[in-house]
């Protein structure tokens, strides 16, 4: 399966049937990963301990020995897929009934609908398969905004297998191989809780199949690599990567957790309201002859405040009221999200007036403005989320050019075709970001998704896909529609099976 990607693009291992096209900024996504089985659970935000791993519901399930364990409409190899699992994933068995058909000769039928081929080398119904007991605990972390670990690859290997030490030099060390949470560079207290605790190489004792690996041998400098453990030898520290091939630590470059996030809307918020990108910001007061100045205070970079609605012009400038206050921002040196006046389906936005929902689903739809740095997620004709974005560099598409050319983000109204939990994407030359967490395709190779790399919300910034921080990615990925049902790890939109969240993308 191959799904295009903004910066990059992701490529899966061969099926039977092709993988859908997936727009995303100038580049082609291998598709995300899919997990059910319950991993250990990451830190909040807030740093506080993370929370006991959830148990794993208990009846039949069938689990994932590998990447992409294709989920099919009926138990046939020769029908495009709807959706799948992933390494270490698992979903409940709708029966224990043996299905027959094309490409495996036993299909079983999984929640809440889909096929799914039980072959006993990509998937098993046995929880205690020695694979699968080995690959679980590594499986990605969806119940965090991040499912793994992530840096910058300084140009590295990858190895299947760690290199054989040398003989040991009796009169040194102790020789033993230490097992511990990787380290990171973060701004979150006890990040180091987002980690599978390993007592031992999970793998030495296990021959794990080449379909759990990704199939690159090395990643060139400034690609990234996803990862969750590391492992201490006489020769050096190794981290495990997400697809449990091991890279060595000294030649990658944590990132700093990206920690940003949006503002939902209700009783504690509501629009108007402005986000401060780039730097701080000053505050202004206004003077008695209706000029202002800054005060010697400033808005802290990312942070937002409500408006009251007032607005006053001095010359080119624009300054708005700040609500429960006597302060003010100057206009130009804020993200002011500006919602449409209509839905998609001509209501008014704001208004109470549901009758032009459309039947069915929950009526959900998004706006982004390229141009202006922002995004709002809307429940029928209310506003539930906003937050900043950072779309394509090239800004909006250039007329009679592709938008891959000139790294502009797609403008229009689009469905939300696809769904990922993580996925690798790759750009021309091959350089990767390893599994994107929270990606949502909606034009060709452009998507929506989280971003790890960098913080800087607001600003053109991507290849032309829609970039959020990982916590806003998450938090619209459980909003948006078509629902991924639990365990799965990705899911096509088909649109006899439910409804997909429109995107309107405008300048």
């Amino acid at each position: 399966m191959l799904l295009l990607g903004c910066s990059h693009s992701e490529h899966a291992p061969a099926s039977s049937s092709p993988a859908p096209t997936v727009s995303v900024q100038g580049a082609r996504v291998a598709a995300p990963a899919a997990s059910s089985a319950a991993p250990q659970a990451p830190a909040a935000a807030t740093g506080t301990v993370a929370p006991a791993p959830e148990a794993v519901p208990p009846g039949p399930r069938v689990y994932a020995k590998s990447r992409f364990v294709w989920i099919r409409d009926f138990p046939s190899a020769e029908l495009q897929w709807i959706g799948y699992l992933w390494t270490g994933g698992s979903a409940a068995l709708r029966s224990e009934q043996v299905f027959y058909g094309p490409g495996c000769e036993t299909w079983y039928a999984i929640e809440p609908r889909g096929f799914v081929c039980v072959d006993g080398k990509r998937a098993t119904l046995d929880a205690n398969d020695p694979v699968l007991r080995a690959l679980a605990p590594h499986a990605p972390n969806l119940r965090t905004a991040w499912p793994h670990v992530y840096g910058e690859s300084r140009g590295l290997p990858r190895y299947t297998r760690l290199p054989n030490l040398a003989p040991k030099d009796p009169n040194a060390g102790s020789g033993k191989a230490v097992l511990a949470p990787a380290s990171v560079t973060t701004q979150v207290p006890d990040q180091s809780a987002l980690l599978a605790r390993l007592d031992r190489d999970p793998f030495g004792l296990v021959t794990l199949p080449q379909t759990v690996y990704e199939g690159r041998t090395r990643l060139l400098p400034q690609s990234t690599v996803a990862y969750s453990s590391e492992l201490t030898r006489d020769d050096g520290t190794y981290l495990l990567a997400a697809d449990m091939t091991w890279v060595p630590k000294n030649l990658v470059k944590p990132y700093v957790q990206v920690t940003f996030q949006g503002v939902e809307l209700g009783k504690d918020a509501k629009l108007p309201l402005a986000f401060f990108r780039g730097s701080d910001r000053p505050q202004y007061a206004r003077a008695s002859d209706g000029s202002f100045a800054p005060n010697g205070k400033s808005f802290a970079r990312l942070s937002h405040v409500e408006l009251s609605g007032e607005s006053v012009r001095v010359d080119d400038d624009e300054y708005l009221g700040v609500a429960g206050s006597t302060l003010f921002i100057k206009k130009s040196e804020a993200v002011v999200p500006q919602p449409s006046a209509k839905t998609p389906w001509g209501t008014e936005v704001g208004s109470a007036d549901r009758t032009g929902l459309p039947k069915g689903g929950r009526a959900t739809w998004m706006e982004a403005s390229v141009w202006g740095g922002w995004l709002i997620a809307y429940e029928g004709n209310t506003p539930v989320y906003v937050t900043l974005i950072s779309p394509g560099r090239g800004g909006t598409p250039v007329p009679g050019k592709d938008p891959l050319e000139t790294a502009s983000t797609p403008t229009g109204t689009f469905p939300i075709s696809g769904k990922f939990a993580t996925a690798t994407m790759e750009a021309p030359g091959e350089y990767i970001h390893s599994d994107v967490p929270w990606t949502q395709n909606f034009s060709g190779p452009h998507a929506l998704h989280g971003a790890y790399w960098h913080d800087d919300w607001g600003k053109l910034k991507s290849a032309g896909c829609v970039n959020v921080s990982p916590i806003d990615g998450r938090w619209l990925f459980g909003f948006t529609e078509p629902e991924v049902p639990a365990g799965w790890h990705g899911v096509r939109w088909v649109p006899s099976k439910g409804p997909a969240t429109t995107f309107v993308v405008h300048r």
